[in-house]
């Protein structure tokens, strides 16, 4: 039925835009999905749907389908544009989305059922369901505020304007001064590292110096600055490096619940873990 309505929606109202859940949508959204969560746990004696979602015979089938839409997402290359219809735009599917959101609102009614009937023993349940609504919905609605931008610096010269895979320009609030180009090469002449040596400067005034290595990031207010790019045909003699400046907000929240459902794991084997048998006291 979930997948129906997604069918219905995606034929009505075309791909899902995410762009209209940036911030302050996005948290505006969360607040009213933890609002639906608790009334339809306070109506729960009421309406026997409700009551429902909290058992293993709704979570097993919502959870089967979300996993089955996501392994086509994986098996399925994913474009902006053309390749198979809608299945290559899994993100912005209605049917695929509604699946998970319906794996979070069973997770959150389940969690808050634990959580208010609390026991020791009901950590390990309370944690597994948490940290799945929590990685799951602070994914999706934090997805809108997640900024991947490119900035091309020249040596000697400092550049603030970053632009977007469009070719927009994009305000950081950061502006990077590149000081040297480095690379070092294998014997072969093949490159084995490449980075560049830089100052970032900010709005509030912070000039933060550093090397840029690719997979070792420069961290300054909140953006990841990857190396990203140089003038391969110039080698060692790059005038000018490619940066990659990333920020996502919500990503935080999403390893709390990754770490929660670890934790609920831990503890579920540490709970479920055979006791040893007590020896017989000797006569």
């Amino acid at each position: 039925m979930i997948l129906a309505a997604g069918v219905v929606l995606q034929l009505l109202l075309g791909p899902i835009r995410w762009g209209l859940f940036a911030w302050p949508v996005n948290i505006i959204a969360l607040v009213l999905f933890c609002c639906l969560i608790g009334v339809m746990y306070a109506l729960r004696r009421k309406v026997k749907l409700f009551e429902w979602m909290m058992h293993a015979g709704a979570a097993v089938p919502a959870l089967a389908c979300a996993l089955a839409l996501t392994v086509i997402m994986g098996l399925t290359v994913q474009t902006g544009h053309g390749g198979i219809p809608w299945l290559s735009q899994m993100l912005t599917f209605w049917p695929f989305t509604l699946a998970w959101a319906w794996v979070c609102l069973i997770c959150g009614l389940t969690a808050l059922n634990h959580l208010l009937r609390w026991r020791w023993k009901e950590i390990p349940f309370l944690l597994n369901h948490l940290g799945v609504f929590v990685a799951i919905l602070c994914a999706v609605l934090g997805g809108a505020d997640l900024r991947m931008l490119e900035m091309t610096v020249y040596e000697g010269t400092r550049e603030s304007q970053a632009v977007d895979e469009y070719g927009r320009p994009y305000d950081t609030g950061l502006s990077i001064e590149l000081h040297d180009f480095i690379m070092e090469t294998y014997e072969n002449g093949a490159p084995r590292r490449f980075a560049s040596d830089v100052t970032v400067y900010t709005q509030d005034g912070k000039a933060v110096s550093g090397t840029v290595e690719v997979n070792k990031p420069m961290k300054v207010n909140g953006w990841k600055i990857y190396q990203y790019d140089y003038d391969v045909k110039a080698g060692a003699e790059s005038a000018y490096s490619g940066f990659e400046l990333v920020r996502d907000p919500w990503l935080p929240a999403v390893y709390a619940g990754i770490f929660m459902m670890l934790a609920g794991a831990l503890c579920l084997m540490l709970v479920m873990a055979p006791k040893p048998a007590k020896k017989e006291e000797k006569r």
